[in-house]
């Protein structure tokens, strides 16, 4: 008896341990299967964007960060497809020892209740029963003889029941890898697709940089354009920032500002410092929809062979006609006009400074108190490139950080 107890509980170690396996697993292919919708999603986007810029039946350099955009998703969506087959796999090998381990055990099960119902046969009629007990030698192992029958009589009833549920737990494991199975199936199917679908946009891609390498002149004039945008804006907010050491220089008595000298803040300002800094990776878009078209730091340009461009930011591709938000509760602290259709407006969050550039229009003004997510201009759309892009920084002090590490997925 004390066997059959170890028995039932390695059995029931193992059913847990494999339960909690494959919960994780259940939990791994949701957050997967979550970001695969988000990439086709994203990708969907893409398209749109891709769409807007198309209809003016002119390759710019615009349609092909956009196209390269779409691209990396695409490989993303593909290694996202690839980690869910293996999960997949995980779970199948995982069931298949389950349904292994399951018909073993039924196999067991019904062994021992074939040598019960042999021994119940053997001693069927009610005198061989009552030979057994009135053959004992007291009163003591009478009462002994006959726990013992009712107690067979109850093992065999749960034998029945043991059987019955394993059974049931058989065919379940069985249909939950069938299901697994088909999608599996779909998933390698999707693979597939994704696949052939990846290497067309790759030989249009090359086909279009190929044409557009023939613009080299005025791929550099638009290099030099932004040059020139990106030191504006860098000198204006280390006029700011100088500006600001200058008051808290004055508030001190000191009639020279020091430069070394950092953002001193306000109780209130500390706190809305404080709590941007815990947003850092949940942060909001600074447009509601959109696509990163060029990345933080250097980076070699899409079409010109060894020419690197430095982005101080981020760019942003969205739709026609969108707004650029806060990303975060602050006062605006500026509000310059970088060019005759760049304007630039710089929002100060204690000792951070977010920066949303390119905008055509401006809805707000020096000292306005603004909220998250709260619209502040309208993005410019370059009629040349069919193209919306916002470009947006992230200013710690006098440093400027990757924007793409604090906002949101």
């Amino acid at each position: 008896m004390m066997l059959l107890k170890f028995k039932h509980l390695y059995l029931l170690l193992a059913f847990l341990l494999l339960a909690t396996s494959v919960l994780q697993a259940q939990q791994s292919v949701a957050e997967l299967e979550q970001d695969k919708k988000r990439l086709e999603e994203e990708i969907n986007y893409t398209n749109k964007l891709l769409e807007d810029i198309r209809q003016d039946k002119q390759l710019t350099l615009s349609q092909l960060v956009i196209l390269g955009s779409k691209i990396s998703k695409r490989e993303n969506l593909i290694a996202t497809i690839q980690k869910q087959l293996l999960v997949l796999d995980r779970k199948l090998s995982q069931g298949e020892q389950e349904v292994g381990r399951l018909q073993k055990e039924l196999s067991t099960l019904r062994k021992e209740y074939a040598r019960m119902v042999e021994f119940a046969y053997k001693n069927r009629d009610s005198y061989s029963k009552l030979v057994f007990l009135f053959s004992a030698e007291d009163f003591n192992q009478a009462f002994q003889r006959l726990k013992y029958l009712q107690q067979y009589a109850a093992f065999r009833k749960a034998q029945i029941e043991r059987i019955q549920k394993t059974q049931n737990e058989l065919q379940a494991q069985v249909e939950a890898l069938t299901a697994e199975r088909q999608k599996q199936a779909e998933l390698l199917d999707a693979q597939r697709r994704e696949q052939i679908v990846l290497s067309t946009e790759k030989a249009g891609m090359d086909a279009d940089a190929r044409k557009l390498a023939q613009k080299e002149q005025s791929l550099r004039n638009t290099i030099r354009q932004k040059e020139q945008e990106a030191r504006k804006l860098q000198k204006a907010i280390e006029d700011i920032i100088a500006e600001e050491v200058r008051k808290a220089s004055a508030s001190k008595g000191e009639k020279v500002p020091r430069e070394d000298r950092l953002l001193e803040l306000t109780p209130e300002e500390l706190k809305l410092s404080n709590s941007f800094a815990s947003n850092k990776g949940k942060l909001p878009w600074p447009t509601e929809r959109g696509i990163i078209s060029s990345r933080f730091g250097p980076q070699p340009h899409p079409v010109l062979k060894k020419v690197t461009i430095k982005n101080n930011g981020v760019d942003i591709a969205t739709a026609k006609g969108t707004d650029a938000r806060a990303v975060f509760d602050g006062v605006v602290v500026s509000t310059n006009k970088i060019t005759a259709s760049n304007n630039a407006v710089i929002i100060r969050h204690g000792e951070y400074f977010t920066v949303y550039s390119n905008l055509e229009t401006v809805y707000v003004k020096r000292g306005d108190q603004v909220k998250t997510k709260e619209a502040i201009g309208r993005v410019h759309t370059d009629k040349t490139e069919s193209k919306t892009e916002l470009h947006f920084e992230l200013w710690i002090g006098r440093t400027i950080v990757d924007p793409a590490l604090w906002l949101a997925r």
